[in-house]
C-alpha cells in the first residue's frame, strides 16, 4: 500500500465509523484549513520551512497536517494547508509546543505573502463516495449556496451516490460543508484523482446515472431544485504534497 493512500485511509477512513455514530459527541470528522500565498521568488524557501515545520512539529503521532499545491482557478500557485480529522474538542485541548509559533514565524511566515481564510469544515461520509485509487490529485468544486438551501443540495446528494454506485465507473469523491470562515454555506464536492487522466468523463455522466435510477421526469425535478439552491461555483484542482505533509512512515 503506498505511502499517499495510507495518508489519505488515515485522514477520510480511519475515523469513518465515529462519525457514523450519530450519538457520539465526539466525532472526528472536523478539518481546519487555509491557503498560503508565497512571496514572489521565495517558493523554494517557503517549501524549506513548511517541510522543517513538519518534522519539528507535526509528527506523525500528534497533531497531523496535509499541504497541497493548487494547480488551477484563482488561487493558483498558492498551498492549501489543512489538519487531519477531528472532533471540535480537539481543537480546545490540544497542546501546542512553545516552539511552534517562533519556528513558524520565522521560517514560514517569512516568506508567505498572506494567509488565510482560516476555515472548518465537516466532511459528509453519508454522500461520498470513497473509491480504491491512489490519490495524488483532487479537483476541488465549492458551490456557494443561498441561505438555507444547504438542506436541499445534501439531499440531492444523498440521492446522487446509490445512482453513480449504480453504474459501475469509479467515482470517488468527498463531501464537506464549511462550518465557519468567511461566505456560508459552501459546500465542497472533492473528486479525488490518481492524476491528470482521471479529468476524462466517465462513461455515464451525472444526469445519465440519475435519470436511469429514477427516471427522466423525477431526474428533472431533482436537478431544478439542487439548481435553484447555487449562487456560484468555484472550481480548482490541488496536488498533494507529500514531501511538505506530516510523514506518515
Amino acid at each position: 500500500m503506498s505511502m499517499i493512500r495510507v495518508t489519505l485511509l488515515a485522514v477520510f477512513v480511519i475515523n469513518i465509523a465515529s462519525v457514523f455514530a450519530q450519538d457520539e459527541p465526539a466525532a472526528k470528522n472536523i478539518f481546519r484549513g487555509m491557503y498560503i500565498e508565497p512571496k514572489a521568488g521565495k517558493v523554494k524557501q517557503l517549501e524549506r520551512g513548511l517541510a522543517d515545520h513538519m518534522v519539528k512539529h507535526h509528527p506523525a503521532d500528534g497533531w497531523q497536517i496535509m499541504v497541497w499545491s493548487v494547480e488551477t482557478g484563482k488561487r493558483v500557485g498558492q498551498y492549501f494547508y489543512h489538519s487531519t480529522a477531528h472532533s471540535w474538542e480537539d481543537f480546545d485541548t490540544r497542546v501546542i509546543s512553545p516552539r511552534d509559533d517562533p519556528h513558524w514565524q520565522k521560517y514560514v511566515m517569512a516568506y508567505t505573502e498572506k494567509v488565510g481564510p482560516n476555515e472548518f469544515w465537516r466532511f459528509l461520509p453519508d454522500v461520498s463516495i470513497l473509491g480504491e485509487k491512489d490519490i495524488s490529485k483532487s479537483e476541488a468544486n465549492l458551490y456557494h449556496i443561498r441561505a438555507g438551501g444547504q438542506k436541499d443540495f445534501i439531499e440531492f446528494m444523498a440521492k446522487l451516490k446509490p445512482a453513480l454506485q449504480e453504474t459501475g465507473d469509479p467515482y470517488s469523491y468527498g463531501v464537506y460543508i464549511k462550518e465557519s470562515g468567511g461566505y456560508i454555506p459552501v459546500i465542497s464536492i472533492e473528486g479525488y484523482m490518481e492524476g491528470w487522466k482521471d479529468m476524462e468523463p466517465f462513461s455515464t455522466d451525472v444526469y445519465e446515472a440519475m435519470a436511469n435510477k429514477y427516471g427522466e421526469e423525477e431526474a428533472n425535478d431533482m436537478f431544478d431544485k439542487v439548481y435553484t439552491t447555487i449562487k456560484w461555483v468555484d472550481n480548482e484542482v490541488l496536488t498533494l504534497r507529500p514531501d511538505l505533509s506530516t510523514q506518515m512512515e
